[in-house]
């Protein structure tokens, strides 16, 4: 998931706070936790804009935990303009509000058009594209918390009258015949458009997923009706979610991983806040099971732990009430497998035919041997008669041994009711496709007197099948390198590719994999051969997820790829580069699990092993493109080779003291700390801090020489893309760790150049020292010339 701003850590924390609070007080309010006083749906005053159903969430709550009388809310600004200024020290609601700018193709993430062209394209390419949306947190206070009840008592108490809750309005037996009337007619809608609510004398309310049905105990079972109302919401919101419906898109996944928490417990929780939203559209107060409320500490502590859970209930909230809104407008709710049958059957329509039978049948008809192809429909009782030539119903156009009225006569004889003559090509040809062949006969056969002999029989079964259905080799969920699933086709007999599925589908795969295993196989073969004829139809959606993103790299630099997998440092791939073995880098899952499905794995692992050293290939081949450039300035070089010999020998010992000065340096202002020098592509610990180091993280202490290198005795490095790997071990061991990128040493080693008078390169170098580890009495944030510390646990 994206990276939420400060804001909107905020604004979720607030939801947070406002739902647990509101659940955690349902058990000492006879489980009463939204809208207690039958408030209307609220919506922004004076506009009279009705909010979402999750932001309605949080203004009710928000309402409910103030005291107001109403659900009616304004922003700030609008407030000001009406000379109703917010009142002192109040506290607002966040309100999610979301600018739909830009729209994404559904089967190809990088296809991003701004809302002037979707708005451009037509009915049919609307449909591949969905909104992106782009969020935004503003803040807006209840009409109560304002001074509008004084600076306006008239309009205040016109808005008491119209969305006041029943403590102020009361509630008549004209109010409750009006709600028997509206959720009637809303019973109806759902039993018409998405599922029906039946009567059931087992006392115990549920969904079936065999009838596709809301099985509810009569009325007079429940101690009030609005009671019997909300569990009816509960099953019905339950129905939008099963794995065999999916009508709703459901889970926000975590680093693009189907969750892993307690389901139904969240789904649980998600249908209580959708039946509350929709007990608060009623007007009426919305109370939680008794055996909801024993999951509250539950949910409260998910809540707090789990950051994603506030936007997968978000998610699963909208569109489980965005399906039922569907259905009150009268649009029809449909099985996720019927949509996608349908929606493959429209597109193999499109699919370019083949006509291996009709081509095949061509060869046999015969003037000479007097033969004819008989298609015979037994079911449809129809025949298509396949007649060397003659076809025609013009006279004197008969072929001898081939009387059209004896052939008709015959096949009559045999139960066929409708015959058609063809020819093998021209006007009359015969050229069905395939698929046409599908339960019929084909036979070569020819008129003996008044009777039809059949001589053979054509196997067509074959043709057909691959024209119906299309086999597969592999189909796999499998991720890219930025955690977006895609689905991995491999045909029968075609080489494997991958397509990025709608999220609706990459829901219901997972869902029907943790919760029904049976079905998932069929699920497999459903979506395989939707996107198989999407992909044939629109090619360019096909993805390569086994070749390198990186371009203008040639593999040919790379010898040989080994992938292994260790205890400690997990995946590891390391290359020979150039006649040189490299370093091992890590692989992600993502990448692992790819080269198992890859066709030609050598061929998968050199692209991975691109993947994961281009800086090495890509400054290799800098360095060739600049080889004739460097040959021209090799002749000048030379010539002042001499002259600067001895400098840059007293500049090698200028730098090399001022090295070890700046490191004495560190070290003096933390003295228990482990110094990480980063050296190129390498982390470096030095003295005693390489021994220590290197025990913790089972590296190699290695022995400089006499001198030692850069004024050290001993070292100990690794690969600068392992610190977050080796970090989080040296804190653990309870070391203090200072990070440096070796400002100071750049810096001393710049100052010795010039004191030498040797020539420099033209580059400035910057770089930080970082401190991390156990507190400190430090803040962290002191800054100086020379380096920047920054502190953290």
């Amino acid at each position: 998931m994206k990276e939420k701003s400060q804001i909107e850590k905020n604004a979720a924390q607030k939801q947070i706070e406002l739902l647990s609070s509101a659940l955690s007080g349902a058990s000492e309010a006879d489980g009463h936790w939204l809208n207690a006083a039958g408030k209307h749906y609220p919506r922004l005053y004076p506009q009279g804009v009705s909010a979402s159903p999750f932001n309605a969430l949080f203004m009710a709550l928000h309402s409910d935990s103030k005291g107001c009388k109403t659900n009616l809310f304004t922003l700030y600004t609008d407030a000001k303009e009406r000379g109703t200024s917010v009142r002192e020290h109040e506290q607002g609601v966040p309100f999610l509000y979301y600018n739909w700018n830009r729209y994404v193709n559904r089967n190809n993430p990088e296809d991003i058009i701004t809302r002037r062209d979707y708005l451009l394209l037509e009915p049919e390419m609307k449909e591949q594209y969905k909104g992106i949306h782009n969020r935004e947190i503003r803040t807006l206070f209840n009409i109560d918390q304002t001074t509008f009840p004084y600076v306006d008592e008239r309009g205040y108490d016109i808005a008491l009258k119209t969305d006041g809750g029943i403590t102020e309005n009361g509630y008549s037996e004209s109010d409750e015949r009006k709600l028997h009337i509206r959720f009637n007619d809303f019973l109806l809608k759902m039993r018409d458009y998405l599922v029906p609510v039946r009567s059931d004398g087992s006392g115990m309310p549920h969904y079936e997923t065999d009838r596709d049905a809301v099985y509810m105990p009569r009325q007079r079972e429940f101690k009030h009706y609005h009671d019997y109302v909300q569990e009816a919401l509960r099953q019905i919101v339950s129905a939008t979610g099963h794995q065999q419906r999916l009508a709703r898109e459901g889970m926000v996944m975590k680093n693009g991983m189907p969750p892993s928490e307690d389901a139904l417990k969240q789904e649980r929780l998600v249908v209580e806040i959708a039946s509350g939203i929709k007990m608060l559209e009623l007007g009426l107060p919305a109370r939680l099971t008794e055996e909801s409320r024993k999951m509250v500490d539950y949910w409260n502590r998910e809540l707090k732990e789990n950051p994603i859970l506030i936007d997968a209930l978000e998610s699963d909230v909208n569109n489980a009430l965005e399906v039922i809104h569907k259905a009150e407008k009268g649009e029809k709710i449909e099985y996720a497998t019927l949509r996608n049958r349908q929606k493959t059957t429209d597109l193999r329509d499109q699919l370019p035919k083949h006509y291996f039978v009709a081509d095949e049948i061509s060869r046999y008809p015969s003037k000479e041997d007097k033969n004819i192809v008989l298609v015979i429909d037994r079911q449809g009782k129809k025949a298509d008669v396949v007649l060397p030539a003659g076809a025609s119903t013009e006279v004197d156009n008969e072929v001898p041994g081939m009387n059209k009225a004896r052939i008709e006569r015959a096949l009559r004889l045999e139960g066929i009711e409708n015959v058609r003559f063809f020819n093998p090509d021209g006007a009359l040809g015969y050229r069905p496709d395939d698929a046409y062949f599908a339960e019929k006969q084909v036979s070569l056969a020819r008129l003996k007197n008044w009777t039809m002999e059949v001589l053979s029989t054509l196997d067509v079964t074959p043709a057909v099948k691959q024209a119906n259905e299309k086999c597969f080799d592999k189909i796999q969920m499998v991720q890219d390198d930025k955690n977006r699933w895609a689905l991995y086709l491999k045909p029968e007999n075609e080489p494997g590719y991958s397509v990025y599925p709608d999220k609706e589908d990459v829901n219901r795969f997972f869902t029907t994999l943790k919760q029904a295993m049976d079905d998932i196989d069929k699920v497999r073969m459903e979506l395989a051969h939707k996107y198989y004829a999407l992909a044939e139809i629109k090619p360019d959606l096909k993805v390569d997820l086994f070749s390198t993103e990186t371009r203008d790299i040639d593999l040919n630099r790379i010898q040989r790829v080994c992938v292994f997998k260790t205890k400690k440092d997990g995946i590891q791939c390391t290359a020979t580069i150039d006649g040189n073995r490299m370093q091992p880098r890590s692989l992600t899952p993502q990448q692992w699990q790819r080269m198992w499905l890859a066709e030609d794995k050598n061929e998968y692992k050199r692209n991975l092993a691109a993947t994961l050293f281009a800086d090495i290939l890509q400054q290799g081949q800098t360095q060739d493109e600049h080889a004739g450039e460097k040959q021209e300035k090799d002749a000048e070089r030379q010539q002042t080779a001499e002259t600067t010999k001895d400098s840059a020998e007293k500049t090698v010992q200028n730098e090399t003291s001022a090295q070890r000065e700046s490191w004495d340096r560190i070290k003096a202002k933390h003295p228990d700390a482990l110094q990480l020098v980063r050296k190129g592509d390498f982390y470096r610990m030095y003295n005693d801090d390489a021994e220590k180091g290197a025990s913790i993280l089972g590296v190699t202490v290695q022995k400089l020489s006499e001198g030692g290198e850069r004024g050290f005795a001993q070292s100990a490095e690794f690969p600068y893309h392992k610190l977050d790997d080796y970090l989080p071990k040296l804190i653990r061991a309870g070391e203090r760790v200072v990070i440096c990128d070796a400002p100071e040493m750049e810096k001393a080693r710049s100052k010795s150049l010039q004191q030498s008078g040797s020539m420099s390169d033209g580059r400035q170098s910057e770089g930080t020292a970082r401190e991390t580890g156990q507190a400190s009495g430090k803040d962290g944030n002191e800054e100086s010339v020379e380096q920047r510390t920054t502190l953290r646990r």
